[in-house]
């Protein structure tokens, strides 16, 4: 009778994480997954036409989708790889303790701390033709002419990727930093005793004891890079000639746009397959279960 009554009040507690999932996640994913068989424009729902596959044949021939996914690819890989090699770095660095180090960690977290329109702004504005960055390349004699960061087809991509990786470096740094503070000191010392240098220790000891550490920033790093929008929309919006556009903003394009409803569904499951199929391999690898 006791656990009835515990069950019932448990039940009730967790009634309003219930009500939300439902009507704030499952319904919604639900209706995107029914419109990508639709053609509407997203104002009357009666004119919700079927169409079937003709929306998923139709992303697959689009060569901009192609384009934004490939580019979409190269902003996760690159993002992925450099956010966890500074952060692992950055972990390092403070862990030692030494004088400064904690303004170094509070230096670096602090851009996580804002938001990716305010970081975008910000480095519009100082990537601009007469931006604080040119002045200082030109002040130093290594450039004539400004160089247009976000007007060039060929870098912009790029300096976007640089922009998150100056945000969300403190991100990863404060996870391996917390992983680090797991790794009993007497375990490095008795490996350094035995003759072990420091590339050792940090190979045979610190990297393998955090690979839970490790897997989790991954997943977070690879699902967040293929979610992006807002610093993008900010600083270029997708361009010039689409150069920096990916599938997050080319799925605005075509839902907000366009008012093509069904074919920014088909974008949107996409995105959302990507992340689970990478969350599940990652953790198949290393023999863990959701």
């Amino acid at each position: 009778m006791l656990n009835k009554r515990i069950n019932k009040i448990g039940f009730v507690f967790s009634l309003p994480s219930i009500m939300f999932f439902i009507f704030f996640i499952s319904i919604p994913v639900l209706f995107t997954i029914f419109l990508t068989f639709t053609s509407w424009k997203g104002f009357d729902l009666t004119q919700i036409k079927l169409i079937g596959f003709e929306n998923y044949i139709d992303v697959f021939k689009d060569k901009i989708f192609l384009k934004s996914l490939l580019q979409t690819t190269i902003f996760v890989v690159l993002t992925t790889i450099f956010l966890n090699l500074f952060g692992f770095l950055g972990a390092l660095i403070i862990d030692t303790k030494i004088p400064g180090t904690r303004f170094l960690k509070n230096a670096i977290f602090l851009p996580v701390l804002l938001s990716p329109i305010i970081i975008g702004i910000m480095w519009s504005r100082m990537l601009d033709a007469f931006g604080i960055i040119n002045k200082i390349l030109q002040a130093a004699g290594l450039i004539k002419l400004p160089i247009l960061f976000l007007g060039s087809s060929k870098i912009a991509l790029y300096t976007i990727i640089i922009a998150t990786l100056w945000q969300f470096t403190g991100y990863d740094m404060l996870l391996y930093y917390a992983g680090l503070q797991g790794i009993p000191k007497e375990l490095k010392e008795a490996a350094r005793i035995d003759g072990a240098n420091e590339f050792r220790v940090i190979t045979s000891i610190i990297i393998p004891t955090l690979s839970p550490v490790i897997t989790i920033t991954l997943l977070l790093n690879i699902i967040g890079g293929f979610k992006v929008f807002d610093i993008v929309y900010v600083m270029t919006a997708g361009g010039p000639n689409r150069s920096s556009e990916v599938l997050a903003t080319y799925l605005f394009q075509q839902a907000f746009r366009f008012n093509n409803m069904g074919f920014a569904s088909v974008i949107a499951i996409i995105i959302i397959i990507i992340s689970l199929v990478v969350s599940v391999i990652r953790l198949k690898a290393t023999n863990q279960n959701i």
